[in-house]
Formats: structure tokens, sequence, C-alpha cells
């Protein structure tokens, strides 16, 4: 598969390499017809491999899978309410893949999966905003060794001001000024905090700027 071509105008690019166009996964053993290597020579479907999996679009730059089609200028870690979003997580240490879905906003209501596992952890929690959901269901998923390697995970996160654009779905960092971004957006792992630490620096640091 050709890598870091420009992005057609009719695909949708992928949110996260913004290289590549997202377009149908095809499972299964195919039949090579003159159609099928069209459709790949042009890049409008990747082959997923012969098992079935639950991802059924991806980017044809980077490899990126997702559940759901994209929609134009979804930034990593947008989310549709009730529909999953892949993240990255450490469970107890070794990093893999889970899913996390935002079901409602009355109560907020955030639920973790791991990715293709049945008897893994599912945790579902609730909050009266979304970052205090996402605090909840970092405490449980801790409980049974999962730490999740997304913006609202890290330490000097916390809630947007409501009203600021993106306040339902975006959390601020105290060390970036105004700087905001999806809360299922990926982390790096060093940058993450408790749910105590997050209270801790932004109580600290209202403290310090007298608001």
């Amino acid at each position: 598969m050709d890598r870091g071509e420009p992005v057609e105008a009719e695909r949708v690019p992928c949110p996260r390499c913004r290289k590549g166009g997202v377009v149908p996964v095809m499972y299964g053993y195919p039949h090579f017809t003159d159609e099928l290597q069209e459709a790949l020579r042009g890049r409008r479907l990747v082959l997923g491999g012969c098992v079935p999996r639950e991802e059924r679009w991806a980017c044809t730059a980077c490899g990126t899978k997702y559940l759901e089609e994209p929609v134009p200028g979804a930034r990593p870690g947008d989310f549709v309410l009730g529909v999953p979003v892949e993240v990255d997580v450490l469970r107890d240490g070794r990093r893999t893949r889970g899913l996390v879905t935002v079901r409602r906003r009355d109560p907020w209501t955030v639920a973790f999966r791991l990715r293709g596992s049945d008897d893994g952890p599912r945790i579902a929690a609730q909050g009266d905003d979304l970052f205090a959901a996402f605090q909840q269901l970092s405490r449980a998923a801790a409980r049974v060794g999962v730490r999740l390697l997304v913006n609202g995970s890290r330490r000097d996160a916390h809630r947007c001001p409501p009203g600021s654009p993106g306040a339902e779905r975006d959390v601020a960092f105290l060390t970036s000024g105004d700087a905001t971004a999806p809360i299922l957006g990926p982390a790096d792992p060093d940058l993450l905090g408790t749910p105590e630490e997050q209270d801790r620096a932004h109580a600290a640091w209202r403290a310090g700027s007298g608001t």
C-alpha cells in the first residue's frame, strides 16, 4: 500500500495522520477480480485480513483503523454519543487497546472495555459533566489495573470552563495556557496522573492565580 500520498477530496482525512483518506476495510479471503484490484490500486478500500474484526474503516496512509467513519474535521479522540472510540491503555503495565463509549449527557455516562476481549473488565461511570464522569471511570479502571492513555488522564488536565468552545468534549491543560484537546485524544504515559493529582494540581493553580 502506498503511503503519504495527498488525500483525495472525496475522502475523510485520517484524524491521526492527516496524510491518508479513510476508506472501507474488506475482511475474509478475497477473489482478486479486476474490480477488486482496481479498487486496491485506487485506494478505495483496504484489506483487513482473514478474520473479521470490529473496525470497518482504515486510513490508506498510516493504517489506523476505525469502528465508524470519522466525520470531516474530526480530531484524534473526538467522539459521537454511543459510538466507541478506540484508545491505548496500560493493563498491568502492558500496552493494549480499549474502547471508551460516551453514552449520554443526562447524566454524563462513560463506559470502557478492552477491545476484542470478552473476559476483560467492563466499567461504566457517571458524573455531572464529562470530566467528572471520566475521573470516576479512571478510578474504577485503576482498581482493575487499567490506565487510559488519553488526555483526560493527564495530571495537568482539568475541565474546560462552562460555555467555552469544546467545553462538553475537551479538556484544558494547566501547563499549556488556553490550549484544549479532546478528552479521549492520545496522551504520553509519562504525563498521566490520578484524579486526585489532577484535583490537587488544579487547586494549587487556582490558589496561585488568584481565581
